[in-house]
């Protein structure tokens, strides 16, 4: 063994994020081929041996795998299941275009042992290949970790996969598992991105309208551990939860009940009082629906962003508030800058996914889900029966139903933003490491991958034991800091003049390009070499408007749907200068910075009207 290799390799390895356990698995047998490469005679199980690389042909081999690629063309996205002696991967990452990316997958331990204490790592090593080594959910969140940038999402629309014949006999079925489950995580990082620029827009401007809830609630930093090994019981609105909801009665006063916004009404018929709501919802139905004319107990703590409608937190005048601010959002990022003492939570897409996070940060164990079927019944019933908004589908013309397993390996209906919940979840989850418990005591619904099932009535009897301190003892509210509100104020200031400056040069760009459409592209069917570097130079100018979006953060976010949208399109085209691309590539460019120039206005509209009402208030508590 050499060991100047092998350290240089623990290196390379642990840049990565890798260490030392990975080559604790045996190294095999290096055989050499007819052509002197080296190869392994891999044993699969009791069926036998499969050379790794081809035996007889290596280049061969490779041009098979390379051919159908299209590598010289496009910025792709490649996948590559295998990492094996490397050969194939060297091969692909000297050929591939700069703005591409490989991801390497495997999840056996003795090829991965093997390799880097006998191969050299640095020559397939580099800025745009990252690797993915251990078992599913390793691969799965370390996947998950890495893709959520414009650069790598906006690669998506040209995914390939590559796959070593060998490794059809070593992964057999895993391979077609696991693709499944990295299709899902990429689907979710796009309904993450979110592409509604106008509920984005919305979205400011409650979080700025409910400025002084932020800053009259305490800091989710207070609670921090407060909890540690108390059962918490998330309380969903899926079909299941009429099964067992009496059963809660015996968990009150026991643990928390962090109840989600659909499910007050069946908890209020119940007599039972939950410690927390959570909401996340911008939309005005979420307080027409669940709140309006309702009056809720005040020992219930309502949990969750200032993104909800200003009438909710009007409905809960009587009640405590834990406003934490969205870990990840820049307006809720921009927010906790200013205001301190640490306030962000993680928070995915609904309201579930608050208690969640909630219950991990103040340290409760177990987690447990009630209600939370993430799936329609059969024949297509959507929430449980007291719900506000329950309604039965028709799983078989609905355009929007997808499915899920449940813990049978039975195919529940659903729709595509529960699917997504569920995602999140097992990605969670799988993150966690096994940090505590997580039980599913739904007793129906979706198998949520990391989950025990268990019954709800077993689960009170097995965690419930002690009484609770109650979560509204815990919560004091507080004055508003002055200074902090004035210097929202001055930020506010600056944040206009910031849009401003980018809804200029949206406008300049717009300008350029219809230029081009008129004096160029609309009567030409033939681009003259002239044309196309004036086409080119345009298009490079818009380089000035991303340059502005990426400086600020707080644009980037809101800007990031239409931006990575017109990404993804431009490198769908591909890496040639033909006409047609060309053609394309400009209406492409112009739809987006439309799409900037129109939202700045916007914006810059919403934050004049919220200034001048801050201003006010200002003035009137002085």
């Amino acid at each position: 063994m050499n060991s100047v290799l092998l350290q240089n390799n623990l290196k390379i390895l642990k840049f990565y994020g890798y260490d030392e356990e990975l080559l604790k698995a045996p190294v095999l047998d290096i055989e050499k081929s007819k052509q002197g490469y080296n190869n392994i005679h891999y044993q699969i199980g009791d069926e036998g041996k499969v050379y790794i690389h081809s035996q007889y042909n290596m280049e061969r081999e490779l041009e098979m795998l390379e051919k159908p690629l299209d590598i010289e063309k496009r910025d792709a996205v490649y996948i590559v299941y295998g990492l094996g002696l490397g050969y194939h991967i060297k091969s692909l990452r000297e050929k591939v275009s700069p703005k591409s990316l490989i991801f390497v997958i495997e999840k056996n331990a003795d090829i991965i042992s093997t390799f880097m204490q006998t191969q050299d790592f640095s020559q397939i090593a580099g800025r745009n290949i990252m690797f993915l080594f251990g078992t599913d959910e390793e691969i799965i969140t370390g996947f998950n970790d890495k893709i959520f940038s414009i650069d790598v999402i906006s690669l998506f629309g040209n995914l390939t996969n590559v796959i070593l014949p060998s490794y059809h006999s070593i992964y057999k079925n895993w391979i077609s598992l696991i693709q499944d489950r990295i299709m899902d995580t990429i689907r979710h990082a796009f309904f993450m991105l979110g592409n509604d620029m106008e509920d984005t827009i919305i979205g400011i401007q409650n979080n700025l309208e409910n400025i002084d809830e932020v800053l009259k609630s305490p800091s989710i930093r207070n609670f921090k551990d407060s909890y540690t090994d108390i059962p918490l019981f998330i309380i969903s609105a899926g079909p299941s939860l009429d099964k067992n909801v009496e059963e809660l009665k015996n968990a009150w006063g026991k643990s928390l009940i962090i109840a989600t916004d659909a499910v007050l009404s069946t908890l209020k018929k119940h007599e039972i009082t939950p410690d927390g709501v959570v909401s996340i919802e911008r939309v005005i139905m979420l307080y027409e629906k669940f709140y309006k004319g309702k009056e809720l107990d005040p020992e219930t703590v309502f949990i969750g962003p200032p993104v909800v409608r200003s009438e909710v937190f009007a409905t809960l005048k009587n009640n405590k508030k834990l406003v934490c601010l969205k870990e990840g959002e820049r307006i809720n990022e921009w927010l906790n800058d200013i205001v301190g003492d640490e306030r962000t939570l993680l928070m995915g897409t609904s309201c579930a996914h608050i208690a969640f996070s909630f219950g991990r940060y103040i340290g409760a164990n177990p987690i447990v889900f009630v209600g939370q079927d993430l799936a329609y019944t059969k024949d297509g019933v959507t929430h449980s029966g007291d719900v506000e908004v329950k309604k039965k589908v028709d799983t078989k013309e609905d355009k929007n139903i997808d499915y899920v397993k449940d813990y049978d390996g039975n195919l529940l209906p659903t729709s595509r933003a529960f699917k997504q919940f569920l995602v999140w979840y097992e990605l969670q989850i799988a993150k966690s490491g096994g940090d505590r418990e997580y039980i599913d005591a739904t007793e129906g619904g979706a198998n949520i991958k990391g989950t025990k099932q268990m019954t709800l009535k077993k689960t009170i009897e097995s965690y419930c034991g002690d009484a609770v301190t109650p979560l509204h003892k815990k919560v004091f509210m507080q004055e508003i800091d002055s200074d902090k509100y004035g210097e929202i104020i001055k930020k506010i200031r600056e944040l206009m003049d910031e849009f401003d400056e980018i809804k200029k040069e949206s406008e300049a760009q717009i300008i350029r390009l219809d230029k081009l459409q008129t004096k160029i592209i609309r009567d030409k069917k033939t681009l003259a070499l002239k044309d196309k570097e004036k086409i080119i130079k345009a298009i490079n100018q818009v380089k000035a408007v991303e340059n502005l979006l990426i400086k600020n953060h707080f644009a980037r976010n809101l800007f990031q749907g239409p931006f990575v949208t017109a990404a993804s399109r431009i490198r769908m085209l591909g890496n040639s200068l033909e006409d047609e691309n060309l053609k394309e590539n400009v209406i492409i460019q112009r739809r987006m910075v439309e799409s900037f120039f129109v939202g700045c206005c916007s914006v810059i509209k919403v934050l004049d009207d919220i200034l001048q009402r801050m201003e006010k208030e200002q003035e009137d508590r002085q």
